[in-house]
């Protein structure tokens, strides 16, 4: 397969590297040249047809409700089809393990497709940006994703929209967990989330995208999000400035059977791996952390908020 890959993308440069970059024709080739690779990439065990397609449609809609520029949403798209380049490289066996089930070691080793997907697309300048989303599609907002460690705004706006579009879709399939999601599941996972694996302004996008919402209804809610949250911020700077004391809070360990729906969960470990931190328990959470349970033979370390129950 990978063979197959590189002879494709040679074939391409040798047809169009005498093409200037303004000539329509370009263009056209350009498009077919994705959607072509695409499905070829998409041939190989493990990869799921049709996600890279599903991934790049909502990542243009999302796109349009951050307002981005015509040649920003190209990019995205081009880097939505062809996100999973890199995964021709990994062993079939490590495409059909669910992610949450990978060692550290095979996680390191999943992870590292976008490098090679990047290092595919050397020397197309056309999809020079595509390539970049590409590379840190797996950066986390709280800086400690992969390959670079990027932070918040450092990351490509791109990629922080491709990672929730991915995402969203892995949860629903099951290749992240193991186990299939209801749609509400997954949107919980995404929201759980928010400002420590992904952009918070992408996540309320995108939900407010699975609802149909338009372009000018995707603007303008994000708009009164911003509000919110600049209220919100205003509301806690007031709280120190009064020197307020904040509420006790006791955190208790305790174990998966004494989880229960609408407890506050201050963290969840399996080993020294942090699953998710506070949140309040649905029932996605306690299914999502029994099949791991399962899948791992590990005990999870569960700490909650013993006064939010």
């Amino acid at each position: 397969m990978k063979g197959k890959v590189k002879k494709y993308i040679e074939q391409f440069k040798n047809t169009t590297q005498h093409l200037d970059p303004a000539d329509e024709r370009l263009k056209k080739l350009d498009i077919g040249f994705v959607r072509a690779l695409s499905r070829i990439i998409e041939t190989h065990p493990g990869i799921h047809s049709g996600q890279s397609k599903y991934i790049a449609e909502k990542a243009v809609l999302i796109a349009g409700g951050l307002d981005m520029s015509a040649e920003e949403t190209e990019d995205i798209f081009y880097a939505g089809l062809l996100m999973q380049l890199g995964k021709i490289t990994l062993p079939n066996a490590l495409l059909t393990k669910s992610f949450y089930a990978m060692s550290t070691v095979d996680k390191y080793h999943y992870v590292g497709h976008v490098v090679d997907g990047e290092a595919l697309l050397h020397g197309l300048t056309q999809f020079e940006g595509a390539s970049i989303l590409i590379r840190h599609q797996y950066e986390q907002y709280n800086g400690q994703g992969f390959p670079d460690g990027l932070k918040q705004h450092n990351i490509p706006l791109g990629s922080r929209i491709l990672s929730v579009a991915r995402d969203y879709i892995e949860y629903l399939e099951g290749s992240m967990t193991g186990k299939v999601m209801y749609i509400d599941g997954a949107r919980s996972q995404l929201m759980i989330r928010k400002e420590s694996h992904y952009d918070p302004d992408v996540v309320d996008v995108f939900v407010n995208v699975l609802k149909g919402a338009t372009v000018e209804e995707l603007k303008d809610a994000l708009a009164k999000s911003k509000q919110l949250a600049v209220a919100t911020e205003k509301w806690k700077k007031g709280l120190l400035i009064n020197k307020l004391p904040p509420p006790p809070i006791t955190i208790v360990e305790i174990t998966l059977p004494q989880l229960k729906l609408g407890m506050k969960v201050d963290s969840i470990y399996f080993g020294s791996e942090p699953y998710i931190k506070n949140c309040i328990v649905d029932q996605s959470i306690i299914d999502s952390i029994t099949a791991l349970q399962k899948t791992r033979g590990q005990n999870p370390i569960i700490k909650i908020h013993l006064d939010v129950k």
